[in-house]
Order: C-alpha cells, then sequence, then structure tokens
C-alpha cells in the first residue's frame, strides 16, 4: 500500500476533486492574505530549521547553546534570518514566473516581508524557546517512503522520552480566537501521521508532540504547546487512513473516479477550487481566468490559520 504525505492526505481528506486538481497542476491565479502569511511562515521555518540544525550539532559535540542574548548569538541569527530570506524570494520567484496576480496589499507586503522575516526569526534564536534540558534529534529529516516521506519540523528528546515538534504561524492572533486556533492543533492527522511514523522509524514510543505557536504582529510572540498521543487513538487512525490511501492510490492509476466533497468552504473560506467546478465547470481554457496550470503538482499552500 502507498503512504501518502500529510498535507496530500488532509486535501482528499478535505475533497478528493479539491486534490485531483492540485495534482494536475491548477493553482489559483489570484493570491491574496494567505499566501503572504504562508510564504513569511515558511521563510520563518526555514530560518527556524537553521538555527535548531547548529543547536542539534552543538548538543552532538557536548557543547553549551550560546548566551541567550543578541551579542551571544548574533552570528547565528545572521545566519538563519538569511536562509528565511531565501527561501522567501524563492517563492516570490516562482509566484513570478507562473504568472501569479499580487493584489494591492500584497504589493505593500512584499516592501516588508524581508523585514519581518528576518526579525522573527531573531526574535527566535535570541530567547530559544526550547528547554536546556531538551535534546534536538533530527531537524526537518524524511521519516522514510514508507511513511510518505512526511518531514517534522523537528524530533526532540524532552524529558520523558521522544516527541514531534512542528512549528505553526500567525501573522496576527487576537486573543478571543487563541484558545480556538489551539484547539484545532489538537488530534490532527498531521500529528497522529508523525507520532505513528515516527515511532516505527526511531524504534520508541512517541506519546506527544509540541506545536510552536509563532504570533508575527503586532508584537512577537512564541508558546510552546504539549499535547498527548494516544496508543489507541493512533491505532484506528492508522486503519481509517490506510482505507483513505487505498483509495488515492487507485485515484493515482485511473481506477477509481474522486468524488466531490459536499461542503465547499470551511472557516478560513470558500474552497480555492470552488470557482473550476461551479463556474467553470472543469473546462480547462475557462479555468484559467482564474487559475494557473503549473507544469508540475504545487507545493500546497496553506491558508494563514494552518501555517
Amino acid at each position: 500500500m502507498k503512504v501518502y504525505s500529510p498535507s496530500q492526505t488532509s486535501t482528499w481528506m478535505r475533497c478528493p476533486v479539491l486534490r485531483a486538481l492540485r495534482h494536475e497542476g491548477w493553482t489559483s491565479k489570484y493570491v491574496g492574505r494567505p499566501f503572504w502569511a504562508a510564504t513569511l511562515g515558511q521563510g520563518f521555518a526555514a530560518g527556524v530549521g537553521v538555527y535548531n540544525n547548529l543547536r542539534k550539532d552543538r548538543e552532538a559535540l557536548g557543547q553549551p547553546a550560546p548566551a541567550r542574548t543578541l551579542s551571544g548569538r548574533v552570528t547565528l541569527a545572521n545566519a538563519a534570518a538569511a536562509v528565511a530570506i531565501s527561501v522567501i524570494d524563492q517563492r516570490l520567484n516562482e509566484a513570478e514566473r507562473l504568472g501569479v496576480v499580487i493584489d494591492a496589499e500584497g504589493v505593500d507586503y512584499v516592501k516588508t516581508i524581508h523585514t519581518r522575516a528576518a526579525k522573527a526569526v531573531t526574535a527566535y534564536v535570541v530567547s530559544d524557546p526550547l528547554p536546556d534540558t531538551w535534546r534536538i534529534v533530527a531537524v526537518e529529516e524524511s521519516l522514510g517512503p514508507e511513511a510518505g516521506n512526511a518531514r517534522p519540523d523537528a524530533v526532540v528528546r524532552d524529558t520523558m522520552g521522544l516527541a514531534i515538534l512542528d512549528y505553526k504561524s500567525k501573522l496576527t492572533l487576537n486573543a478571543q480566537y487563541r484558545q480556538k486556533t489551539i484547539n484545532e492543533f489538537a488530534n490532527g492527522h498531521q500529528f497522529l501521521h508523525y507520532g505513528h511514523f515516527g515511532a516505527l522509524k526511531y524504534q520508541e514510543p512517541i506519546d506527544r508532540y509540541y506545536i510552536g505557536l509563532a504570533v508575527f504582529e503586532p508584537r512577537w510572540a512564541f508558546d510552546l504547546l504539549p499535547f498527548p498521543l494516544n496508543a489507541e487513538t493512533q491505532k484506528v487512525w492508522f486503519q481509517g487512513a490506510s482505507v483513505a490511501w487505498a483509495a488515492m492510490e487507485k485515484e493515482d492509476l485511473g481506477l477509481q473516479a474522486p468524488w466531490m466533497s459536499d461542503r465547499h468552504s470551511d472557516q478560513y473560506g470558500q474552497c480555492p477550487m470552488y470557482k473550476a467546478c461551479f463556474v467553470h465547470h472543469f473546462d480547462a481554457a475557462l479555468m484559467k481566468q482564474d487559475y494557473l496550470l503549473t507544469e508540475r503538482v504545487p507545493e500546497e499552500v496553506p491558508n494563514e490559520e494552518a501555517v
């Protein structure tokens, strides 16, 4: 049985037709705030990954972490920020190459996105919110083809054993929505996937994961949020996920048609392929009014709330 990545599976669970259109290479021509949030979030995660790798290497040598001051970590912060900016530029260049249409807010956002990313990465590196008692085991390492090449942001060893660490970011997060946002991270498919296949790779139980929640504006904030992973729940999850993966593989082989969800919007807004289905009715010529057809399967652009 082929195993698919968490993002592929989550998209299929939302709507197989949505996944099929993305798999063909269709992507939205017009981008707005979610795109900029996702771009900033990806840059931040890449920069933090650089720092985590540096910390992991120091830990392997038995060296202490640099002093938790800007002067003590300025070199590390600069290196991490440079990678964040590079990732953002790659994403912006790819959008330009594809012909993505940027809205007025986006044009203004481009002027400040590098500064915002560097500021956030520097704030993270200087504070390093991971406890000194933790050890970083892996940073963005694939769990293997048998896991759909899923890549947790990090695998860590805390005072109780192995755990998954994944970073999520928000441009802003109003106080009244904070608990709702945290609740959405509980028992997500992505983390059940990481926990199951991570335990197989490292031959050690993984019964918890952490969300590193970064909020960029109006003031930098970071929370390290713990969540449990129950063994019995993971067994039930794997049985259901296996059914989904079997169906996805049949669709990819042309043995089964993708079905259409009865929900065409969610808490983040209308489905990005709504017009493809209900305005252009899958007519490729008409779809090009609102979508771009790339020569490859594009990376999924997460909503701001899901970055």
